[in-house]
Parts: structure tokens; C-alpha cells; sequence
């Protein structure tokens, strides 16, 4: 189903009434009931609250595992328009799996994930209030930030470290838990815009928020209503991003175009203007000449990039623009003194609109319009008269250029005569609007009701009841149906007037069903002279078509905690909390039949639908041993653990044990050590196999008749290499063969939940027996986490690795080489690669955090500085069991050190703050360059060639508050303006998740509080 356009007209106008009444009726109210905005009473000030990693409520903010939190303040003075900004900052917070910045051109566009130690979003668990909430992306575990209301968050927690026991699956990295204000009291309205320095990112952000008593404040509510519009930036508004870069030594071991003038390390990474075979009126193979470009006059010549070549990054954008509108509500009532019932409800409408370059229509490959024999088609064919069957007649195609007609041969074994075919590559601007655009419509809706209840002494039961679905419509356009593409492709001129219009030189379809069909010959050779489309208005007609997705996530979840206390000790009481859990999770994801069969020339996306439920029983306790005795001010140990029962994988256990010791009450030293568990999730077991197209590195390349060892004797056992070799005295291989394999995603039903175990040690120092250090906390982590029988997709490079270099069988039924030279592919290249999911491998992470907070009156106003620093000591991964560690420590991406910083002051009439974040130098994949970039001699590159400095960006806000109940503020992110690196196509390492690319910008805003 297509993004509804019509509909959410009608929509935007009801949800800017309801915006409009919310704040009408909160201003009524307000002025009849007028309250300081967020005050709280002294016995909520000290009562007691439940800190994330536990379920037991203490009577101070400690957590027994290492916890940072970036509080609602810290949300406003950074001026944040969606709180993945925000938890950006954090340097336990690696590269987002999706945002603005990593998927403008994704199947999922607009949405905000958090992925904490770099271990994939997958295994970070996103809660609210401690609870689940339904996920963003159809068939994961992934929460979408930005439907999250910025001005509901009283504060971000997150934590680090394995919580499994406590929250159950997917808090293998850690768990950010959103807790949102509970009592609010009064009417806060804010307005924010903001501009890059380039013109571009223009965001308007509008929110009110309400909350007041009733019933002789046994109960409140709070509404919510926002609106947030990002701005797009495209790719060729930025110097590091408008033009097709690729490495000259890439180039150099492919086609041998190096830069004499440089020395070999330095032709690797020189960036030149290189696009790659997508000629806008085509690329193809005329007889044994390949890469041939058609002239307007109907000659032909070679490729030229410099000339012919595509400049995709023309059309791509750095940050899909999006359109959000949010709405919230919750109230709460104490039915009792002793009973509470509550209701919550979320709503989020987003608009995103990704953008690609057009897409590359091709004959040959697995995606193309002839699949299976080279991509080639004939241009003349065999015609009985359909009124003499005597009369047989050789016909040729129309439209084909003589020149090209002439030097055509016959490369089609398959033909049912001795035709001439051809085939082309890949021709982009098959439709002259040039781009594929991908509007998205995303809803996401949550409600929660439950409530709790005192049953005498310390005993407190609650319980609730959640659901949530997201749901998401998805077009893109621009696409060419490929079974109509290969009908209009086979032309002959209508020489027996099929259509009795007189026209017998006219092209029509060799086929007579296609023809009843509306089929419509095209044009495919070359350009117009002025450089548009010979494809007519009636054939793109015939051609187009567009991809279409309809996705819904549903999530159910009903559970009862019971926490009190035991007995008491002379050291203080022993609590627990036991409770019980049961959740039932669905996912679809439904594509149109043509995406489904890979014929609409993009990737094959297939049907994904799936559900699975779990029952879950859980405990844990907390025993005081010590107190208040010499080295001992207290020393607790605690422990957790929880059963799930899967209706996929079975039952599993997750547990944890751990300890506090404070010797006095200024030092706090705690430990933890955690087992944690991940199922699979729906998309991992139950998505369909799928189709696309990926770059390889071929480890026979290279192998001549006479190399020794493993792996040639494994590549020359291959047919279709010894005749590479026999023909070129080597295993010979294009760009084409390398750019153009074919790759199958197999998901799989029989695999099993993961495992994680993280220990931590720390220790929080708050020297509050200091008055003047009363306000300081410095914490130090340690953390190490191991990550076991990990879901992993079998990279294309393993399968051939272990098929070839190690000689395994179980890895060789994988990989599909050609028999023979097909088209404009070699003989024994690789055609096709079959990577499925496997539990296998792990990942490793292991560094300190330290967190530094202070705050102190100075100069007749209030002073603070915090600070952030995670350093690692390792980090990598293990792609199979009995594999090499793969050492990623330092590597783009995962720095050594990174730190954020920020200092800020303000007294009753201004504020200001300025925050910093630093990047330590990290250097590209270093396994690949010791194995695939490799210099012309054979050597592995200095590191100072693949090493790419330290940043530093710096943001600013200044405030003014001296007018009673108004607030202004500007700020500036990026201040200096710091780019993103340039890393060149051909060059590994992910980018734009890593470094800001957007650049200086600047926001202003107003808040009104009553």
C-alpha cells in the first residue's frame, strides 16, 4: 500500500485543531488554577524511587551497575529536536543503526535508534518507565526515538552492563530507560527554529505541554502536543559529499590507473572523481566489445568516466527530511490512600521522504530483465505472417542503431535462432526525472494502564497492562518493471500492421500477449542529442512502476511485580521483588509481487510475518550485611535472576549477583556480574530469503597455473577458473565481476537466543563530608562484556574465505561461479553467494567509563561541569567459531578514547552553557588493508596513510530568563564548523554515523512557563 498524501492532508488539519483546542483548554485552566511549573511536595522530594538495573525502590539515586543520566535540563540546554541528539553525546553510545544522517535512502527513512558499546541496537533495551514499548522497525527489537515527547522525560537513564535479569531479553549492551514527569503541574509552550550555516536543516519545532491537580490533588494529568519539521540536506550541498570519490588505489589493482606522480600508498588514498558503469543512456555489450556507449548518431564508442560516468551523489541526501507531529497524555489517581490507578497513551505521526539516485536498469545479473544467460536479448527474430503462416520472415529491431546492428553477434545459446542479441550493463536515467524518492508514512501508538497498591508494612503490589503497534507505509518511485522491460526490449517494426493503423515501419512488441497487454517498445540506445530520454511519454508509462511496503509491529504485554521486605538484619531489611511477565509480539512486512520476485530491478525485499509469545517469572533480593560500622558504612550484595519461556527458542535463564560496599559514607565501590540473554527476533527467524547485489574481493584473483598452496589448488578445482586461467595466464577479473555479485540473505527458523556476560566494577565518590565538594560525584567504571554464540549474517567474504582458503565444503555450496565468460563477466567469477544467520562467534568490549559532575555558587549564580570519558583497552569480534579475533579497537567507528565535556552557569536572569565532544584518531579496517589494499609491491600501507585524525566539536547555548514565566535562547552547534573527514568509495568503515556532516548551524527559541 502507498503513502496515503490525500488522507494526511485531512489529518494535519485535525491534528493541528486538536493542538489548537489543547492549548485553548490548558490556558483556560491555567488561569483558574495557577502553580509553580514542576514543583514537588517534600515528602515526594524524599520519597522513595526504583533506580534503573533494580526493581527494588531506595531511598537515594544509586544504582548497583554503572548509570549515567542526562536529566530534563540538560535536554533544554542543549536544544535537542530528537533525544537521540541528546544520547549521541554519551560515549558509551556507539553508531546509530538508523537516523537522519545513516538512512536517508533506507527501507526504513526518519527513524532514531541507540546502539550502546557499538554492539548493535538489537542489544540495547529501549524502556519507558521501566516498560517495553513496541519497536520501530518491522520484525527487531529496535525503539524509534522520535516518538518519544522530549518535554514528557523528567530524565534519561542509561545504563550499562547486561540487565537481562531484571528486564529480560535485549539488555545484553544495556538498557536506556525514558522516565517521564509523573506530577506535573502548570502549562510550559515552546517555539525553536534553527538554520545550518549553508542554508539547509531548517527545523521548526512547536510543543505545549499541561499538567494539573483535580479532585483535591488525589489526581493529575498531563497533555502533550507537538510538532516537528527537519529540514533536507543533500549530498552535493557539502564538498566532502557531491561527487562519486573513489580511492586511485583501488582503481590502481583493478584497472591499473594509477597516478604515476604518487607513490603507491599515497594512489590509495587520493581521491578522484570516478563514477562507476551507469552511463545515463546506457552501458553495453555489442558483440565481444564491452562497455560501449551509444552517440546520438547511432555509433558507438568506449566508456568514459570522466565523460559518460553518473554522479549518483547528485541525487542522495545527507538528512532525510521529516515531519513529526506527537501527541501524549497521562493521569493518575489515587483511588486510596493506599491504591493508585494511572493511564498513559502516546501517538506519533511521522512523514520522511528518502532520496536516491535513479535506478540502474540492467539486462544481466540476478536483478536484471534477462537473468541467467548474461543478460542478453536478440534484436532480430523469426515472424510467420499471421495470415500466411507461409510467409516466415527475419526481422530485426527498429530501433537499434545500424552501426550497432552490424557489430552485434549472436551471444544467446538460448535463442531459438541463430539471432544477434545484446546486452547492457546498466543505463540510470531510464525515466528522465532522474531519482528514486521514498515517502514513508510511520505510526506509532502505546498505551499503558495499571496501577498499585500498598498491602501494609513495605509490601507494594503493581501491575499494568501495555500495547503498542507501529505501523508503516512505504513507496518508492522510479522503477522499472522488469518483466515489461524484457517484452519491450524485443521489437520488431509492424510490418503486418498488428494494430491496423495503417504504420507498418512503426516499432511494435514481438510478443502478441505482451502486446495485448499494452506493451510499448522502448528505446534504450543512447541519448538525444541534448541529453534527454529517447524512452517515450507511452513506453515509461508501460515501464514504471514503484516498490510499495505496508509493515505493522504489535506488542501486548501484561505484568504484576510484588516487592517488601523479608526480615530485617541488624545491618537493615532484606528486600525483594518478584514478579511475573507475559508478552506476545507480531510483525509483518509485506512487499509488492514484483519487489517480492526481484523485478522491479531494485533489491529483492520478500513477505515477513511472524509472532512469537514468552512467559517470564523473575526475582530479586537485596541483603544489607554491614552498617555503620568502621570501613563498613554499608556493604549490600544483591542478586537477580529470571525464566523465559519462548514460544521459538524455549527456556532460557538470565541472572546477575553483585555488591556495594561503602567504608565511608563518601566512597562507594559496587560490582556486577551479569548473564544476559537475546532471542531471536521475528525478522531473524521468519524473513524470507532475499535477493540483492554486493561488492566482493575474490581470493583467487590472481592464481596462475603454477601458484602453490591450499588456496590455489581449491580455486584452479573450479572449472570455470582454470579456463580464466588457461585464456589470460592468470584468474583474470573485471570491475564488473567484482562490483556485480550476486547476494542471497537467508534468514533461519532453528537458531537460538545469544548470551552476554558483563562484569563491572566500579566506584562512586560523592565527598559530601567536604561543603565545598558536597556536589561533586566522580564514578569509574570497569566493564567487560563477552558476547557468545552471537546471530550473525555470514559475510560473503568468510564464505569465501573458508571455502577457498581453508577448503570447507559446507561453506563451497554457498558460492555459485560461472562456467563460462557470460556476457560481461568472466569465466569463474562468482555469480552468487548464499549468507544466512548462524550462532556463532561472539564480540568482546572491554574499557573504563569515568563521569565527573559539580556544581557550586559562584559570582552570584550556580556553576556546573560534567564530563564523560570511555576508554577502551579492546574491542572486536569473532565472525565464526575457530576464526582469527578480529581486532576493531581504534578502528572508524569504535575510538580508543571519547569524551564529552560541558560547563555552563546561570542565576536568575541568564545561563549559559558550552559542551565539547572529543573523537580520538581512528584508522580504517585494518584487516582488510592487510589483506585487499595492499600497495603495488605487495606491502601493507603505513598506518599514517589510514589513519584519520581526532575532532572536536563544541556546541553553545546562552539563555535569558529575567522576564517572570519567559525564557529566550540561541545556540550553536558545531561551532567551529569541523567537517566530516573525506573517506572515499572503495575505502571500508562506516562515516556519516561516526562524524556530524551537517555542519555549523544555529537555533533560537522561546519557552513559556506558567
Amino acid at each position: 500500500m502507498k503513502v496515503a498524501h490525500t488522507s494526511r492532508g485531512m489529518r494535519h488539519a485535525l491534528l493541528l485543531t486538536g493542538a489548537s483546542a489543547l492549548t485553548l483548554f490548558a490556558a483556560a485552566a491555567q488561569a483558574q488554577d495557577a502553580a509553580p511549573v514542576g514543583e514537588q511536595s517534600a515528602a515526594q522530594a524524599e520519597a522513595e524511587i526504583v533506580v534503573t538495573g533494580s526493581r527494588i525502590a531506595s531511598p537515594a539515586l544509586t544504582s548497583p551497575s554503572p548509570l549515567q543520566v542526562v536529566t530534563a535540563e540538560a535536554l533544554e540546554n542543549q536544544g535537542v529536536v530528537n533525544v537521540q541528539d541528546a544520547l549521541q553525546q554519551n560515549p558509551a553510545v556507539g553508531v546509530p543503526g538508523q537516523s537522519r544522517t545513516t538512512n536517508g535512502a533506507s527501507t526504513n527513512p526518519g527513524l532514531a535508534t541507540v546502539n550502546l558499546r557499538n554492539l548493535g541496537a538489537d542489544r540495547t533495551l529501549v524502556l519507558i518507565d521501566g516498560r517495553r514499548s513496541v519497536a520501530g522497525v518491522p520484525g527487531t527489537a529496535q525503539v524509534d526515538l522520535s516518538m518519544i515527547p522530549t518535554p514528557f522525560i523528567e530524565r534519561v537513564d542509561v545504563l550499562t552492563g547486561g540487565a537481562s535479569a531484571v528486564y529480560g531479553s535485549d539488555a545484553v549492551a544495556g538498557v536506556v530507560n525514558f522516565i517521564y514527569k509523573k506530577k506535573f503541574e502548570g502549562l510550559q509552550l515552546n517555539l525553536q527554529s534553527g538554520i545550518s550555516e549553508r542554508g539547509d536543516d531548517r527545523q521548526i519545532v512547536g510543543n505545549v505541554t499541561y499538567g494539573a491537580n483535580f479532585a483535591g490533588d488525589r489526581g493529575n494529568i498531563m497533555l502533550y502536543g507537538g510538532y516537528v519539521n527537519e529540514g533536507v540536506v543533500r549530498n552535493n550541498s557539502r564538498d566532502f559529499s557531491r561527487l562519486d570519490y573513489t580511492s586511485l588505489g583501488t582503481t590502481q589493482r583493478v584497472a591499473g590507473n594509477s597516478d604515476t606522480n604518487l607513490t603507491a600508498a599515497q594512489n590509495l588514498f587520493t581521491p578522484f572523481y570516478n563514477p562507476s558503469n551507469v552511463g545515463p543512456g546506457g552501458v553495453f555489450v555489442i558483440g565481444t566489445l564491452t562497455n560501449r556507449i551509444i552517440n546520438p548518431d547511432g555509433s558507438f564508442r568506449a566508456y568514459n568516466a570522466a565523460t559518460d560516468g553518473y554522479n549518483r551523489e547528485e541525487y542522495k541526501l545527507l538528512a532525510a527530511p521529516s515531519e513529526r507531529y506527537t501527541f501524549a497524555g497521562r493521569v493518575n489517581y489515587d483511588v486510596t490512600d493506599n491504591a493508585n490507578v494511572f493511564a498513559e497513551a502516546t501517538y506519533t505521526n511521522v512523514l520522511t521522504k528518502g532520496r536516491m539516485e535513479a535506478s540502474p536498469m540492467r539486462t544481466d545479473s540476478a536483478l536484471g530483465a534477462f537473468p541467467g544467460n548474461g543478460g542478453f536479448y536478440p534484436i532480430e527474430f523469426s515472424v510467420v505472417n499471421p495470415t500466411n503462416p507461409a510467409d516466415v520472415r527475419r526481422l530485426a529491431n527498429p530501433l537499434v542503431p545500424a552501426a550497432v546492428f552490424a557489430a552485434a553477434t549472436n551471444r544467446n545459446v538460448n535463442d531459438a535462432i541463430a539471432s544477434k542479441d545484446l546486452s547492457f550493463l546498466v543505463r540510470t536515467t531510464m525515466f528522465d526525472d532522474g531519482t528514486r524518492t521514498i515517502p514513508t508514512e510511520r505510526d506509532n501508538f502505546r498505551v499503558v494502564i495499571g496501577g498499585d497498591v500498598n498491602l501494609g508494612g513495605s509490601w507494594k503490589l503493581d501491575a499494568y497492562y501495555q500495547y503498542g503497534f507501529t505501523k508503516q507505509n512505504q513507496s518508492m518511485s522510479g522503477l522499472a518493471n522488469l518483466y515489461n522491460l524484457a517484452e519491450a526490449v524485443q521489437a520488431i517494426p509492424d510490418v503486418f500492421d498488428y494494430d491496423n493503423d495503417g504504420n507498418r515501419t512503426e516499432a511494435v512488441c514481438v510478443n502478441a500477449s505482451a502486446r495485448a497487454q499494452g506493451c510499448v517498445p522502448v528505446d534504450v540506445y543512447g541519448l538525444n542529442a541534448n541529453g534527454t530520454s529517447k524512452i517515450s511519454p507511452e513506453a515509461v508509462k508501460y515501464l514504471k512502476t514503484s516498490l510499495t511496503r505496508a509493515s505493522k509491529q504489535q506488542m501486548h504485554v501484561a505484568a504484576a511485580n510484588l516487592t517488601g521486605t523479608l526480615f530485617t538484619l541488624p545491618a537493615g531489611p532484606v528486600q525483594v521483588a518478584v514478579g511475573a511477565e507475559y508478552r506476545k509480539e507480531e510483525s509483518r512486512d509485506i512487499f509488492d509481487p514484483l519487489t517480492n520476485q526481484a523485478r522491479n530491478g531494485y533489491v529483492q525485499l520478500t513477505d515477513t510475518a511472524g509472532k512469537f509469545d514468552v512467559k517470564e517469572a523473575y526475582g530479586e533480593i537485596v541483603v544489607p550485611i554491614l552498617s555503620d560500622t568502621p570501613f563498613f558504612h554499608a556493604l549490600t550484595l544483591r542478586a537477580a535472576g529470571r525464566m523465559s519461556d519462548y514460544s521459538t527458542v524455549g527456556t532460557f535463564y538470565a541472572w546477575n549477583v553483585g555488591g556495594e560496599w561503602s567504608p565511608v559514607e563518601d566512597i562507594r565501590l559496587r560490582a556486577v556480574y551479569a548473564h544476559a540473554v537475546r532471542a531471536p527476533n521475528i525478522g531473524e527467524l521468519y524473513a524470507a530469503p532475499a535477493a540483492g547485489i554486493i561488492s566482493i574481493t575474490d581470493p583467487c584473483q590472481g592464481i596462475t597455473a603454477t601458484t602453490t598452496g591450499t588456496l590455489a589448488t581449491n580455486c584452479r578445482a573450479v572449472p570455470g577458473i582454470a579456463a580464466n586461467i588457461a585464456a589470460n595466464g592468470s584468474f583474470t577479473l573485471t570491475q564488473a565481476d567484482l562490483a556485480g555479485v550476486g547476494s542471497l540473505t537467508a534468514n533461519n527458523p532453528n537458531i537460538q537466543q545469544e548470551t552476554g556476560k558483563t562484569l563491572t566494577l566500579g566506584a562512586v565518590i560523592n565527598p559530601r563530608s567536604i561543603n565545598a565538594l558536597r556536589n561533586l560525584t566522580i564514578s569509574v567504571d570497569y566493564f567487560d562484556i563477552e558476547l557468545e554464540d552471537a546471530i550473525n549474517r555470514v559475510a560473503a567474504a568468510t564464505v569465501l574465505n573458508k571455502c577457498y582458503r581453508e577448503g570447507l565444503p559446507e561453506f563451497c555450496q554457498f558460492v555459485t561461479r560461472r562456467t563460462g565468460s557470460s556476457g560481461a563477466y568472466s569465466s569463474g567469477s562468482v555469480e552468487q553467494v548464499v549468507r544466512g544467520l548462524v550462532n556463532s562467534g561472539g564480540s568482546f568490549s572491554r574499557g573504563i567509563d569515568v563521569t565527573l559532575n559539580y556544581s557550586h555558587e559562584v559570582a552570584g549564580g550556580k556553576a556546573s561541569l560534567s564530563a564523560a570519558w570511555t576508554h577502551l583497552f579492546k574491542n572486536g569480534f569473532i565472525a565464526l567459531t575457530g576464526d582469527p579475533y578480529d581486532n576493531t579497537m581504534g578502528e572508524l567507528g569504535t575510538p580508543r578514547d571519547a569524551v564529552t565535556a560541558g560547563i555552563g552557569w546561570e542565576n536568575d536572569d541568564f545561563g549559559f552553557n558550552v559542551s565539547g565532544e572529543y573523537i580520538a584518531p581512528q584508522v580504517l579496517d585494518y584487516e582488510n588493508f592487510q589483506t585487499l589494499y595492499r600497495t603495488a609491491s605487495g606491502a601493507v600501507p603505513d598506518e599514517k596513510y589510514f589513519r584519520i585524525g581526532s575532532k572536536i566539536y563544541t556546541d553553545l547555548q546562552v539563555r535569558y530568563t529575567g522576564i517572570e514565566h519567559f525564557e529566550f535562547y540561541l545556540g550553536v552547534k558545531n561551532l567551529f564548523d569541523v567537517e566530516r573527514p573525506g573517506i572515499w568509495g572503495g575505502l571500508p568503515g562506516p562515516v556519516n554515523g561516526v562524524y556530524d556532516v551537517i555542519g555549523r548551524r544555529f537555533y533560537t527559541g522561546a519557552r513559556l512557563k506558567f
